[in-house]
This record gives C-alpha cells, sequence and structure tokens, in this order.
C-alpha cells in the first residue's frame, strides 16, 4: 500500500498518542504498592511513557534512513541525457516522498490517508504497520526527474532541506510554520551584519570562552557556527521543548544549519545515514536523556568495537564444536594481545549470542598473585555454575519456581552428573566445587569415602571461601598413616573434572569455558587444562560415554607464551595433539574509525563530530581501545576535555591534546595516574594490590589493627572507586584489569612489598588467632590468605620460638591440605615456606613438626619429579635423626624415586638394607635360587592352606609399626622383582602372607595374597586356590574400606588370572570397566597398565576388528610417552608395530618425538639387557605370531630359539598362554621340513600338554587351539583322518567360540594339509573360507601376501 510521507508523519504521531495515553493509565508494575494516588504510580507511568515515546521515535529514526537511502539512490544515478531535468532541493519536503508499506489483508496500491488507516485497523495492527518493512520513493510528479545535480551551495541546500523534513517527522509539526515563527525571530535579534551574515549561510565563528566551569576554551564547535550565535533561541531549543533527545535535536539543527565550511558539518548524505545508525544502533546511549557525570567520564562500557571478523571466527569456531565432537576432536581458540586489547570483551561478546542458543557459560580469571592458589580459579568456574543449580532447585522445592523446564533442566542435570560421577566422585569433587553438598545433600549422608572415613567424618572438612572466591577445604593429617600421597590424587581430579564436563555439555547441550589470562595460570590448572583437552581421548579410551561437546577459549597476552614456559608447554600441546582443532586469533589495535566509534559513544557524540579528536587520540594510543580510555582520562584530569552544560556535550581544545604527551607504555600512564592520587588512598590501592587482582572486605579488614584504621582504608577505597581505579563485585574489591593492579603493586620497591606482604599475613594470623587450633584440622580461610602473604615474602621470618613454630606448623598443614587438592607445587613450596622458619635450630626447637616437614617436602619433591632434591631431603633426615622409624618414610620415597628414574641397582640396595634394619629375615639376592624359592613357597602355601577364607578375613589388624613398614616395602619391590630374577617374586610374595597370618592384617596384605596366587598359577599350575583366594583379597580390601587400590587389584586379577578360567571376549570387556574404575580413583598406573594388556590380548584373541584398534593404539603411545611409563611405551609400540604388519600398513609407529628407539629391534636388546622379561617376552610372541600369519615359518623358528635361550620364564600373561600356541605351531612346521631335529618335537610335544592342563580350567578360551596343535601333530606323524578330524574340530570351536582370526588360520592350515594331498577343489574351498575371515579380522596385509603368493 502506498502511503504519502506527511500521512506516515500523522500515522505515527497519532499512534505515538495513543501510545502515550495507555502508558500513562496502565503503570507496568505489580502489587498494591502501585495505585494512582501514589507518587510510585506516577513515577512508573512517566517511565513507561518514556518508553513509548522512545519506541514510536525508533519508527521516525528508520524511517529517517530509508528518505536518505532514498536520496542517495537518486544522487548516485546521474542521467547523461540530453534534456533531461534533475532534481534540485526545491523538491526536497515531506510532500515528495511516498512510502510503500506492508498492511493486513490489503494489497492495494491506492494511496491512504492517516485517518483511513486509523479508522480501518485497530491499534496492534498500526504497530505491525510501523514495525514492518517499508520503502520510501519519490511521488509520481517527481518520476521524471532522474536525479542530482549538485554543486557544493546545492548540496548545502539539500542537508537544509533535509533537516527541515526531519524536523516534521520527529516533531509531527509543519516546518514550514513552528521553525519560521522561532527562527525568523531569532535571526531579528541580530543586528544587521550578523543577519546577513545568518541568512547567507556563510560565516566564520570565533573562539568562544567556556565558562561553565572555568576551563579550558574550545576551539571545536558542534552545530553550525551561525547558528551559535543565536545563542540556542532557535532550532535547538525549539526542539529541546518538545523534549527531544539532544541526539535528534543535534542531528537536526546541524543539517539545518550546515555551512560544509565546519569539520563537524555533514558532507555528504553517508555522513547523515551513518549518524542515523549510530542513534538506532545505541538507544540506550543517545535517546534515553541520562544525566551525564560532569565529574568524571564513564569508562565502563564494555562494547566491543572494530572486532567484527574476531566475534564471528570465535562464534564460527563455537558452533562447530559439536561437529568436531563427534570425531572425539576439542575446540580450542587461542586469542592472543596486548594488554589492554580486548581479549576479554571479544569473548564477553560473544557470551550473549551462545546464550541464546543454549549454550552453556562458565569463565574464569586466572591471576598473577593466585599462583599458591592452585585450581581455584577454575574450580570456581564450575562451582558459580552449580550454584545456580542449586539455587534452582532450591526455588522449586519452595515454591518459588514453578515451570516445569526448569524442573526438567535441574532433574536431567544432576542425574547426569550422578551417573558420571557416582557419589564418591561427588565427594571427592565437592573439595573443590562446594557446592554439589548442597546440590547432592543424599550423597553426604551415606557414602563411605575412603578408610575409616565416613561422610559424617568428611564433614570436619568444612568448606570455605577463601580471599579470592576459591574454595579450601580443611585437611586433617594423621601421624599414624603411612600411606603416602601419590599422583593418584591429581590422576582422579582430572579424570573426574573430565567425566564432570561429559555431564554437562553434549552435542545437543554445549558448553564453552573461558580461561582468562592464561599467562598467569598455576600450574596446576594448566596440568587440568591440559588434561580437558589434549588427553580426553587417552582418559576416556574403550568407555561408551555420550559426546563432550566443550569449546575451550583462552586468552593471553602477546609474547608471554616465550617467556612462560608453563604456558608454552600447554600451546605446544595443543599445536601437536592430532585431536585438537585449534581456532588462533590475535588482537592488534583497532581500527582509525573503531575507535572514532568508540570515543563518540563515550562522549555520546556523533562520529562525525569527534573525527578531529580521534584522529589525535587514535594516532597516541596505537588502537589500543584500554589506551584510547586511559588517554581521554589524561585529558579529562588535564581539563583539554570538559563537558559544556551550555551546548550539553563534551568539548576539547584539539591543540592542546595534540600537545598532551602520552608515555608508549599503559602501565606507566596507570602508574601516574595512581601516584595522582593522595597518599592513603596510593596505600589502600598498595594493599589491595597484594591479594592479586580481587580480595574480600572481611579479609581487608583483618588487615586492619582497628576499627578506626579499617575505617579509613574503606574511605580512601571508596576515592579509588570513584576514579575508576577500583570496583565492588559484590563484597569483594576488584581492580578493572591486571594492569591496574600491577601499577598499584609496583609503586613500592621489591624489599618493600615484600615486608608489606609479611606484615600484612602476620597481622591476619594476629587478627585471626582465636581460630587457629593447635590440634588438625580445617583451617579458615582468612588463615590461607594470612599464610600465602607470608609464603610471598620467601626471605623474612621471625625471631620468636613460638611464633616460628606456631607458623611452620600451619604451613604444614596448608600444605597437606595442597596435597589433598594434587597441587603438588604449591605443597612443596608451603612445606620448604615452614622449613625456612625451623632452620638451625628446628630440630631441637621441635622435632616432631621438622621432621614431618622434611618427610613431606621430601614426598613433594618425588611427585614433582625433582630426584635430586629427594635425595637432598632423605639425607638431611638421616643425617639428623637417630631412630631408624624416622627415617623409613623418606626411605620409601627413596625406593620409588629410584625406581622412577630406572635405577634398580639403587632401589634394590636400599630395599634390602630396609628389610633387614625391620627385622625381617629375607634373603640377600646372592642366596636367591630355586630350592630356596620352592621351600620358603611351599611352607606359606601349607600355612595358608590350613585358614579358610572366613579365618582369614578375621585376622586382627596389624598393629606392629615396622612390620606395617615391611609390608609395604615388599609391596612397592614386587613389580619390579618380576623383572629382576624368576626366583623373587615368589619369595616377597610368600614373606606377605606370612607376615598377615602372624601379625594380622593391612592393606597391602590383600596383594600379597594376589601376587602368592599369581606365583603358585606360575610355578604349580594350581587353580583351584584361584577363585578361592582371588576373592578373599577383595574381601580384604572391602575390610577396609579401601575403595581406591581395588581397581589395582581388580585389574592384575583379570588381566594376569582370570583368562585362564573365563571367556576371554567378557574379561576384555570387564577389564575396561577396571581401567574406568581406576582412573576414577586416579590410579592412572593400573589403568595405563590394564590398557595396554588389553590392547594386546584384543589383537591376538581376534576380538575386534584391526583398523580400530590401530588409532587407539597411536593415542595410547603419546599418552603413555606423556606419562614417562616408558616399559609400558615400548611395550605398546611392539603390539602396535604387530597390528600395522597385520593390516598392511607402512606406517612407522616409531615416528613419534621423544621415542629413544628406532625399531622393535632395538627395544628387544633394551629389555633383555635390562631383564625387563615381560616386554621381552611380549616381542617374542609378536613376531613369532606375525611371521607364522605370513607363512615365514623358518623365521619363526629362529625367534623361538632365541627366545628358549635367552629369556625365563616368570609372568603367566595372555600374551606367554599366546605364545606356548604359536611355539608348538611352529615346531610342528619345523619337524615337516626338518624331521630329525628332535628338539621341535619336545617343544611341539609341550605346547599340547600345556594346552591340555589350560583346557580343563577354560573350554571356551583354549580349546580351538588345542584342537588345531594336536591336528598338527596328526599331520606330522602322518595320521592324515585324524588330522583332518582334529582340523574340521578346531575350525568349528574357533567359530563357535568367536575367535575369528583363529578360525581363519585353521581353514589356512586345513588349505595347506589338502594341498599337500594334491586336492585342489578342497584346497580352494578352505583357502576362500579363510580369506573371509581374515578379511573380516581386518588383516589385509595377510590377504595380501598369500594371495599374492
Amino acid at each position: 500500500m502506498i502511503l504519502a510521507l506527511k500521512d506516515w508523519i500523522a500515522l505515527s504521531a497519532k499512534y505515538e498518542q495513543i501510545s502515550n495515553s495507555l502508558s500513562l493509565g496502565k503503570p507496568q508494575i505489580h502489587g498494591d504498592e502501585a495505585s494512582p494516588s501514589n507518587g510510585l504510580f506516577h513515577d512508573n507511568a512517566l517511565r513507561n511513557s518514556k518508553h513509548a515515546r522512545i519506541a514510536c521515535m525508533m519508527y521516525s529514526l528508520r524511517m529517517a534512513r530509508y528518505i536518505v537511502d532514498c536520496l542517495a539512490r537518486d544522487a548516485t544515478y546521474l542521467s547523461d541525457r540530453e534534456g533531461a531535468s534533475f532534481l534540485t532541493p526545491e523538491h526536497i519536503d515531506s510532500t515528495c516522498f511516498m512510502v510503500e508499506i506492508q498492511v493486513p489483508n490489503g494489497t492495494s496500491q491506492d494511496p491512504l490517508s492517516a485517518a483511513e488507516i486509523m479508522q480501518k485497523y485497530d491499534d496492534s495492527q498500526v504497530k505491525s504497520i510501523l514495525e514492518g518493512h517499508f520503502e520510501v520513493k519519490f511521488a509520481p510528479a517527481l518520476y521524471d526527474l532522474v536525479g542530482f545535480h549538485l554543486d557544493e551551495v546545492l548540496q548545502r541546500d539539500v542537508f537544509q532541506k533535509l533537516g527541515r523534513v526531519f524536523y516534521e517527522l520527529f516533531t509531527h509539526e509543519d516546518a514550514s510554520s513552528s521553525w519560521n515563527d522561532s527562527f525568523q525571530a531569532s535571526v531579528g535579534s541580530l543586528d544587521k551584519e550578523d543577519r546577513d551574515t545568518v541568512c547567507s549561510g556563510k560565516s566564520e565563528c570565533k573562539e568562544e570562552p567556556e565558562s561553565d566551569r572555568g576551563r579550558k576554551k574550545s576551539t571545536v564547535s558542534g552545530t553550525c557556527k551561525t547558528l551559535k550565535m543565536l545563542d540556542l533561541s532557535g532550532p535547538m531549543d525549539v526542539l529541546q521543548r518538545k523534549y527531544l533527545p539532544i541526539s535528534i535535536c543535534r542531528l537536526v539543527t546541524d543539517l539545518m544549519g550546515c555551512s560544509l565550511n565546519d569539520e563537524g558539518d555533514f558532507h555528504s548524505l553517508n555522513d547523515v545515514k551513518s549518524e542515523l545508525m549510530q542513534i538506532i544502533a545505541e538507544p540506550n546511549l543517545f535517546l534515553y536523556e541520562e544525566s551525564i557525570d560532569q565529574l568524571g567520564l564513564n569508562f565502563h562500557d564494555a562494547q566491543l568495537f572494530d572486532r567484527t571478523d574476531e566475534l564471528s571466527a570465535t562464534i564460527q569456531a563455537a558452533l562447530s564444536t559439536p561437529m568436531l565432537s563427534e570425531t572425539n576432536v576439542s575446540s580450542v581458540v587461542l586469542i592472543s594481545g596486548e594488554p589492554g586489547s580486548g581479549k576479554s570483551s571479544l569473548v564477553n561478546a560473544v557470551r550473549t549470542p551462545i546464550l541464546q542458543r543454549g549454550w552453556k557459560f562458565l569463565s574464569c580469571k586466572f591471576d598473577r598473585l593466585a599462583q599458591n592458589q592452585p585450581l581455584s580459579k577454575i574450580s570456581s568456574a564450575f562451582d558459580v555454575f552449580f550454584q545456580e543449580v542449586a539455587s534452582m532447585k532450591v526455588e522449586l522445592e519452595d515454591g518459588m519456581r514453578q515451570d516445569e523446564d526448569t524442573r526438567q533442566y535441574v532433574r536431567a542435570l544432576t542425574a547426569l552428573v550422578y551417573t558420571h560421577l557416582t557419589a564418591s566422585g561427588i565427594v571427592f569433587l565437592s573439595r573443590f566445587i562446594p557446592s554439589f553438598r548442597s546440590l547432592f545433600p543424599d550423597v553426604f549422608r551415606r557414602v563411605v569415602i575412603d578408610e575409616d572415613e565416613d561422610v559424617e567424618g568428611t564433614a570436619k572438612h568444612a568448606v570455605s571461601n577463601n580471599s579470592d572466591g576459591s574454595n579450601f577445604v580443611g585437611f586433617s593429617s594423621d601421624e599414624d598413616d603411612d600411606c603416602l600421597v601419590t599422583d593418584s590424587i591429581k590422576n582422579r581430579l582430572h579424570y573426574l573434572f573430565l567425566k564432570l564436563t561429559l555431564a554437562v555439555s553434549n552435542p545437543e547441550d554445549p558448553m564453552m569455558l573461558f580461561l582468562d589470562d592464561l599467562q598467569w595460570a598455576d600450574k596446576e590448572s594448566l596440568d587440568l587444562i591440559t588434561s580437558l583437552i589434549v588427553h580426553a581421548d587417552f582418559l576416556s579410551m574403550g568407555e561408551e560415554v555420550q559426546q563432550r561437546c566443550v569449546c575451550f577459549v583462552a586468552a593471553y597476552r602477546n609474547h608471554e607464551e616465550c617467556s612462560n614456559e608453563k604456558l608454552s608447554h600447554l600451546l605446544e600441546a595443543l599445536k601437536n595433539s592430532t585431536t585438537v582443532h585449534i581456532t588462533t586469533l590475535n588482537l592488534g589495535g583497532i581500527s582509525l574509525e573503531g575507535t572514532n566509534r568508540m570515543i563518540a559513544n563515550m562522549l555520546k557524540l556523533p562520529i562525525r563530530l569527534t573525527r578531529p579528536l580521534c584522529e589525535v587520540v587514535h594516532r597516541k594510543a596505537r588502537g589500543n581501545p584500554l589506551f584510547v580510555r586511559m588517554f581521554l582520562s589524561v585529558l579529562f584530569e588535564e581539563h583539554a576535555l570538559t563537558y559544556s552544560l551550555k551546548e550539553k556535550r563534551w568539548l576539547w581544545d584539539i591543540d592542546d591534546i595534540r600537545q598532551t604527551s602520552m608515555d608508549e607504555e599503559l602501565a606507566l600512564i596507570l602508574s601516574q595516574k595512581v601516584s595522582r592520587m593522595s597518599q592513603d588512598v596510593q596505600q589502600a590501592l598498595t594493599l589491595v594490590s597484594c591479594f592479586g587482582m580481587r580480595v574480600e572486605g572481611d579479609v581487608l579488614r583483618m588487615t586492619s589493627r582497628d576499627e578506626d584504621e579499617f575505617s579509613k582504608m574503606s574511605r580512601c577505597l571508596e576515592s579509588a572507586i570513584q576514579e575508576n581505579l577500583l570496583e565492588m563485585d559484590g563484597k569483594y574489591y576488584a581492580f578493572p584489569h591486571d594492569l591496574v593492579q600491577q601499577a598499584a603493586y609496583e609503586r613500592l620497591l621489591d624489599e618493600e612489598v615484600l615486608s608489606l606482604h609479611f606484615n600484612v599475613g602476620l597481622q591476619i594470623l594476629k587478627n585471626a588467632s582465636h581460630s587457629i587450633t593447635v590440634e588438625n584440622g580445617s583451617l579458615p580461610s582468612t588463615i590461607f590468605a594470612a599464610l600465602e602473604q607470608v609464603a610471598i615474602a620467601k626471605d623474612l621470618t621471625v625471631s620468636e620460638p613460638t611464633l616460628r613454630v606456631t607458623l611452620a606448623t600451619l604451613f604444614l598443614r596448608a600444605g597437606n591440605r595442597y596435597f589433598e587438592l594434587a597441587a603438588f607445587p604449591s605443597a612443596l613450596s608451603f612445606f620448604e615456606r615452614g622449613l625456612s622458619f625451623m632452620s638451625d635450630d628446628g630440630w631441637d626447637l621441635n622435632r616432631k613438626i621438622t621432621l614431618q616437614l622434611h618427610d613431606s617436602a621430601c614426598h613433594a619433591c618425588y611427585l614433582n619429579a625433582l630426584p635430586d632434591r629427594v635425595s637432598i631431603y632423605r639425607d638431611l633426615v638421616i643425617s639428623h635423626t637417630d631412630e631408624f622409624m624416622d627415617q623409613v618414610k623418606c626411605l620409601h620415597i627413596s625406593i620409588l624415586n629410584f625406581a622412577l628414574a630406572g635405577k634398580m641397582k639403587e632401589a634394590l640396595e636400599i630395599f634390602f638394607s630396609v628389610i633387614m634394619k625391620l627385622d625381617e629375615e629375607f634373603p640377600s639376592p646372592s642366596n636367591f635360587d630355586r630350592s630356596l624359592m620352592i621351600s620358603t613357597f611351599e611352607a606359606t602355601q601349607n600355612e595358608l592352606n590350613k585358614r579358610s577364607p572366613e579365618d582369614l578375613l578375621n585376622l586382627p589388624k596389624m598393629t606392629d609399626k615396622k612390620k606395617q613398614w615391611a609390608m609395604i616395602f615388599l609391596d612397592a619391590i614386587f613389580p619390579y622383582a618380576l623383572s629382576h630374577s624368576p626366583t623373587f617374586p615368589p619369595l616377597v610374595a610368600s614373606r606377605m602372607v606370612a607376615l598377615s597370618l602372624e601379625y594380622g592384617l593391612v592393606k597391602e596384605s590383600a596383594f600379597g595374597l594376589n601376587e602368592f596366587v599369581y606365583c603358585s598359577v606360575c610355578i604349580y599350575h594350581n587353580y583351584d586356590a584361584c577363585n578361592h583366594w582371588t576373592k578373599s583379597a577383595r574381601l580384604v580390601l572391602k575390610k577396609f574400606k579401601a575403595d581406591a587400590i581395588v581397581p589395582k587389584l581388580e585389574i592384575s586379577q583379570y588381566l594376569l588370572l582370570s583368562f585362564l578360567q573365563q571367556p576371554i571376549q567378557a574379561l576384555i570387556a570387564k577389564s575396561f570397566e577396571c581401567r574406568q574404575d581406576a582412573l576414577a580413583v586416579g590410579d592412572i598406573e593400573h589403568a595405563t597398565f590394564g590398557a595396554c594388556i588389553n590392547y594386546e590380548t584384543i589383537v591376538i584373541t581376534g576380538t575386534h576388528h584391526l583398523r580400530s584398534v590401530e588409532n587407539d593404539c597411536t593415542v595410547f603411545s603419546l599418552e603413555t610417552l606423556r606419562l614417562n611409563q616408558l616399559p609400558l611405551l615400548f611395550f605398546n609400540l611392539s603390539v602396535h608395530n604387530m597390528i600395522l604388519h597385520l593390516i598392511g600398513s607402512d606406517k612407522d609407529p616409531f615416528d613419534i618425538a621423544g621415542v629413544p628407539f628406532k625399531n622393535e629391534n632395538e627395544i628387544l636388546v633394551f629389555a633383555e639387557s635390562s631383564n625387563v622379561h615381560f616386554l621381552a617376552n611380549a616381542i617374542y610372541m609378536h613376531q613369532v605370531m606375525v611371521c607364522y600369519f605370513f607363512r615365514r615359518y623358518t623365521h619363526a623358528a629362529e625367534i623361538t630359539k632365541k627366545y628358549h635361550s635367552d629369556v625365563g620364564k616368570m609372568t603367566l600373561l595372555p600374551q606367554t598362554v599366546l605364545y606356548t600356541f604359536y611355539e608348538g605351531l611352529v615346531a610342528f612346521q619345523m619337524i615337516r621340513s626338518q624331521p630329525n631335529e628332535e628338539e621341535w618335537v619336545g617343544i611341539g610335544e609341550q605346547s599340547i600338554k600345556s594346552y591340555q592342563t589350560w583346557v580343563r580350567n577354560s573350554k571356551w578360551n583354549f580349546e580351538n587351539k588345542l584342537l588345531l596343535l594336536e591336528a598338527e601333530s596328526l599331520f606330522s606323524k602322518g595320521d592324515l583322518d585324524a588330522a583332518e578330524k582334529k582340523y574340521l574340530a578346531s575350525i568349528e570351536s574357533a567359530r563357535r567360540h568367536k575367535f575369528v582370526h583363529e578360525e581363519g588360520l585353521a581353514l589356512d592350515l586345513l588349505a595347506s594339509f589338502y594341498k599337500s594331498q594334491a586336492n585342489a577343489v578342497k584346497e580352494k574351498e578352505y583357502f576362500d573360507l579363510a580369506i573371509a575371515c581374515y578379511e573380516k579380522w581386518g588383516a589385509f596385509g595377510i590377504l595380501n601376501h598369500i594371495c599374492g603368493e
């Protein structure tokens, strides 16, 4: 429908009038408080009326933009036709435009008047018309006029005419009457010369003094200089009396008075359109008139400028996360830039659009002074999220919320968290995420979390918030608990956080985790982040779980990755990972246009007016957004930027600004800003900066000697807040930017700052002395805040003995707390800070605390992979103690330390020395022989057989300290005994069982029993006792409530023993469950060992397609290398090499940075020279298996002979059992080709005997193999009929028991059997069937080879 512009204006005016009336009559507040008789009703009615008026004003602004589009479209179309008529400014008024609008149920093109529309449509339809799409065109009478032919004078006239159209558009009045009356009256008040100047449109404005506040003059005009002479009694005054926003008043006035001579004038229609778009885009700035702070600038606008590409790239990276998650690839956005470049603002701008798409958004900001608060920032991000969920749950339970969507959301989320973490995982993570306690109250009433510690006991871990919102739990150490804290805490933490991200995110419900100021992150947080991003596929390997969908966004300063070693390691790991997709953004300075828009928004001025100022500021600030803000602050403070009440806008002296210097470093600018504050304010800011980016008000109160001092400090901090140097964030004082914190912190010399830290910490401890208890237990958050301050001042100490002991004790307890948080570097720094107070005479001052600190520091060095420092602390303990029992802890750590470094000789020397001092009768290595091993083992077995499982479980707990430690040392050495000699493991296992029977049970008794059963099976093939005693071992752990080490026991049982009795396919699935259980308690070592054996078992038993296993092996190699588990890495490389041969790939599994060997043979040489028997056994088995499948029987025979001469068989793993199978097959091949070799007959017959023993325990696992060995034996002996039957029986058994590869092998051998009988038909039949089985297995390398033959 076509509508004349005048009628559209009339329609808009009528609708505004109706909307205003409705808003005045219907206040939008609830309750009895709103009534026509009170002031609240009136205030809200006026507010509603204002909103309605501005909504109508937005319609007019859109119309103004379309009018400009219409003019610009025709102004750019200049006809060259001869005799063409052109538009002139006289044609521009409200009658020359027609508006094409969309009306409900109307298609007529006939013009309608405003009255007709109001009569035909109701109010809601009229609103839809005004809000809908419309197009502005020239009236039909002007159709023949094809464009403008503009010179400068005509262009000025176009602007002035356009200003009149806008006047009518915004005031709904005829410009020819109301404007002329006011304008002519104003002009008439001037003298003749000025009147002529105004009417001619030519003037040269002279500078006017700015007298409003006695500040510097301004040489910059905002409106036409000629109109300034009217002293606002002209159009601006008229417009303001109509209650139009100053932005619209200025727009109309400047158009109507445009001379094209002033820098602030419009110079093109595009200038007009840009200003309209600026107002439309920011109605809160330009339409809602707020009182402008005349005492300072508003720097809190976090709007993003000139980052459209970066914003789009970040959003796109987020939106691609669900697709990447389908392939287990993590999405990471890395944002780097100089300080103040807007890294945080960019991500905060992303937050709104992704929240609107249903994402979760979690955010944490690291702090350079919070290095001793490990994991506090990242865990608090999750805690804030779950606090909101807990609040929703409470509101639902209290009836404050009724919506079903929220109820379903809370119910589903809590169910997912419980499913993924389990009850014990929830309790463990509650140390980091306290909101779990209110979200899962039932869990904390019933869960048993550790030995002798139920939920009521766990209540002593009272959760409190530290000075920056991080969460600390008190740690109760038990001097009688000899169990060491290990990496399992850290590993468990990483695994549970991964499971948590799986619980709270999926492709339909994704999450973004923003990691701000990553350069300040503590090592523990960086380790956790690395695990969550890079190692997620390893942690979830073999587990069928929902897809995680998390987009990680990390922001850090430019060049920090080079100077920050921890950060550089993380970035390198991200770049090298094959399962991470990285989007890299580097934020430089914003453009000149972006700077102008930023300044215009800050000053609430059109961009055309701020251009001169922008050019100077942009050059000086180099486009850095924070530099721009700070420079404007400097200009304001130096009165070069002032606010004029007369002109209602900011003014500036551009010449003065050009001469204003700006230091190159923003930090120096901020430092100067801080230094301009009073001395008391500076001291208060420096005190706050000692705590990092933010500190709780209650903690600051504890730094004061009395209430008067704190009141004075509070007043100073309020002054800093007014100057935008500080902010209030709830109950926290926070710096608006880390550079402000840095400026406040660095105003003192280094030694002065350290002294301040130290004295602040002591003052807090003094004020909080009532909350410090002598007993171990939870430490209040204020105590942690104090200790962190003292810890920073590393070289300062005290002389008073009692205070020294108190500080040492507190640092010991805090360090133990960090152990519990798996924050081992922080724990070590706290233990060493505690030792600094006990130097020189500490052993005499308080022997107990000094010993505990040395033991704890020694342990922390081991967990931080500092082997040399482990030895230093061990030697210090030994040199200062006479009692051997005071030395056992550090000696135990030394054994683990040497073993980890591969120094088995040193580890064994300590072991035998300690065992002797513990009064244990254990033979020396020189006395090891088989007869001693057999006699010792049988004697223990006789004693054990006298007890029933019930008798064993009813044994008392072991109380003898020496025997407890003997069990710990024996359990620690057993894995290494397996690689030492075949006689060593049975002696260790025998002694552990004997000690348990004689002195009682400890947790290690379960492992001693399990190891004893293992040795019994290896030596005597005694399977009857296997289930009997392995079940008892699990019950021992249950008795001690040692859930955390159950997976270790189960992994060894399932992988080392159960395969001899239970179907191996079921065990593979079960062992993956055990692996996940081990990961859940942080036992990475045994989880990795389990996975290593499991992947080999999958290959050698043919239960999975080989291609699917190959990728897992690649990931597994990288992880074992990262975890420095080199023997398992070498084992997996051999498995991977075997798979690649079987599938026919030329990929090199050894092509991994950091792998010390180039091929499998080099690993074998290492294994044999180092007596790592299980590794040598595995390599021999893999090589024999591959050679046999590829029909390289001679090479397989050579490997078999070498195996018999070089390797002793102590281990009994699936690989050893399978090796016996292939060894027998090789023997029978060699018997047929070399009939005089009696050695092969013996090997073949021994293989059959072994399998006859094993098949009695598991027909499922071993029947088909025994039948095939028997078939090959009969074939070798010439009993062809019997051999044929055995082949067919083996094929059927393999098919029935789901060993597809061995079915294929039996078919292949049967085809060869028929070939020897010249039966080509049956040969081809069974050969084709073998090909089908190999293809099903994925062994295309075998197919290519045998088909090629």
